[in-house]
């Protein structure tokens, strides 16, 4: 898990209507991660909305967490818009 704060642009997508919206973490963004870890999340400043932060698994490098719909309309934003996250790794 990243010990500090990480910023990056990102795309909210969906695979089909009714499943939760997610966006993908590069592995360079949690390096030194290999399973799942706690953060809070900001989209462009709002939040901090707290998810889990999940590898992809399936042979894949990425990371991942979902958001919900009550996140994605506070923050303004909605499937296939791009955005600031800034993920902060919570200390366990």
């Amino acid at each position: 898990m990243p010990q500090e704060e990480v910023k990056f642009q990102a795309r909210i997508l969906r695979k089909q209507a009714g499943l939760p919206r997610y966006i993908v973490v590069k592995p360079e963004y949690v390096s030194g991660s290999s399973k799942s870890f706690p953060a809070r999340i900001f989209l462009n400043g709002t939040g901090p909305f707290q998810r889990n932060i999940h590898p992809w698994g399936k042979g894949s490098d990425v990371f991942f967490f979902n958001l919900t719909e009550p996140q994605c309309r506070k923050a303004g934003l909605d499937t296939n818009d791009e955005c600031l996250v800034t993920i902060v790794p919570s200390i366990a």
